[in-house]
């Protein structure tokens, strides 16, 4: 051990330095607002953090930055969006260009090989981007439906490309997990705040407070988005986020710690709770359908335990009828559905005008403003925007868009019901397969979930992370109960 006598002395040169350094910490600490040294704290954390992400890309390591969006990306929208009117700088577009870079860097070792059977599903969404793109010169705003066709349906697929070949994921179940917990968790948090304090607490340009029950009403409900733009991507991303979390604590076994399933638990109430908070019918219905399909999948106690979730549903809406009737009234409204229907018929009078390419993507209400176009069911007038993914790309891009739209969608359903047989991990990520696309398909026959970027994104994510566990080794030992 160094004595004192042991330590030498600094020369006077570096007395003074030390001494000079001392008084100037001093003068900065009594002078910089408090405030001030908050951004200097997020400067360095931002600047580590981007030293991170380059470091791991020249490693050829970018499975911590994928790992890091995961848990990061509802925040992106709110902070990390440049400027913030019709931002150029946002989070998912730097991540993909780093996904892009990673995988440049990469070399071959450890690559997952795309299967002829899914390169097949990406060809047809290959074929269905390039005439979308074709119809965009025709359009109002070209450069908002080029953003919306990039960024909500090429993005996900190179996310999702990139996991599969790779990211080792068997290797990053836990994180994966964990992180995802503590992603439903601040999620759900941000969108229970906003219902309790009655405002968007993370407003975006683009996004709008939705009542439920009418403002003059005194028991209404503010539908919130939490750090979405939308009611619809918070609730879509929920259940997704949801389903994900069983299927990963499944995958994941006994081996999963106490303090995790304790997580687990708290994540999946948070997943659960972004769900429903929108208040959105056809959510509540794709949980039902879910559900149902899930009690062929029980024996005994399980089964019972899912039936009775599913006569809870009616319990659930009796007491929003009587505690908020106003808000049961407005969301039970057939109003609403008459103006779908209607809808779908202005959607075949595009059609009808438009068979082959269609009035151009993006464009369906510029389009339905024409009043040529307009229609009604019982009295109720067509709502003049698209609510279903289906009738709205066939409006918009024609038979030249829609039928390979569809074919991919066939053909990736296709996919997993094939991957089944391949032992039990396939079978694991089938049936979840089949729940995860179930919710955003019954969904997306009453909100065109295809569009938000945000959503298509996480819900691509996903999938990417099922059809990768089917595909490389056996399962882990499956837990006696699920911990839901």
């Amino acid at each position: 051990m160094a004595t004192l006598r042991s330590i030498p002395a600094l020369n006077p040169r570096r007395q003074e330095a030390l001494l000079f350094g001392i008084v100037a910490t001093e003068i900065l600490v009594l002078c910089i607002p408090g405030l001030w040294w908050g951004y200097i704290a997020l400067a360095v954390l931002s600047a580590a953090a981007v030293a991170g992400v380059i470091l791991s890309v020249l490693r050829n390591r970018a499975t911590g930055v994928v790992l890091g969006w995961a848990l990061l990306f509802p925040l992106g929208y709110y902070c990390t969006s440049f400027p913030r009117e019709q931002p150029v700088v946002t989070l998912d577009r730097a991540f993909i260009i780093v996904l892009l870079v990673a995988a440049c860097l990469a070399g071959r070792r450890g690559v997952t090989e795309i299967g002829r059977d899914l390169r097949g599903t990406a060809l047809w969404w290959a074929v269905f981007v390039f005439f979308a793109a074709l119809t965009l010169p025709r359009i109002k705003l070209p450069m908002s439906g080029i953003r919306v066709l990039v960024e909500g349906f090429i993005f996900p697929a190179v996310l999702a490309w990139y996991v599969i070949r790779y990211i080792r994921i068997r290797e990053h179940l836990e994180s994966l997990h964990l992180l995802t917990c503590i992603m439903a968790c601040y999620i759900a948090g941000v969108g229970a705040a906003e219902v309790v304090l009655q405002r968007d607490l993370m407003a975006l340009p683009s996004s709008a407070v939705l009542l439920a029950g009418g403002d003059q009403q005194s028991d209404f409900l503010v539908r919130p988005n939490g750090p979405f733009s939308s009611t619809n991507s918070f609730a879509l991303i929920g259940l997704v986020t949801f389903l994900f979390l069983l299927f990963l604590r499944k995958a994941i076994g006994d081996s999963m710690p106490g303090w995790q399933r304790m997580v687990h638990r708290v994540g999946v109430a948070g997943a659960l709770l972004a769900t429903i908070l929108p208040l959105f019918r056809s959510v509540f219905t794709s949980l039902l359908v879910i559900l149902i399909f899930d009690v062929f999948y029980q024996r005994g106690v399980r089964r019972v335990i899912r039936l009775g979730v599913i006569f809870s549903f009616l319990l659930v809406a009796l007491l929003i009828r009587i505690a908020l009737p106003s808000v049961f009234e407005e969301r039970s409204d057939t109003a609403n559905i008459y103006g779908r229907i209607a809808e779908q018929k202005q959607v075949l009078n595009m059609f009808l005008d438009n068979p082959l390419n269609g009035v151009g993507f993006t464009n369906f209400p510029e389009a339905a403003s024409s009043s040529k176009y307009t229609a009604y069911y019982r009295g109720v007038q067509s709502v003049d925007n698209e609510h279903n993914n289906l009738s709205a790309i066939l409006a918009e891009t024609g038979l030249a868009g829609f039928l390979p739209y569809l074919v991919s969608q066939i053909l990736l359903f296709g996919v997993f019901w094939r991957l089944r047989k391949n032992g039990a991990s396939a079978a694991l990520a089938w049936r979840y397969f089949l729940f995860v696309f179930l919710g955003y398909w019954v969904n997306g026959m009453s909100l065109t979930s295809g569009y938000y970027s945000d959503l298509n994104l996480w819900y691509m994510f996903v999938l990417a992370v099922l059809y990768k566990f089917a595909k490389t080794g056996p399962i882990r030992p499956e837990p006696a109960l699920i911990a839901a």
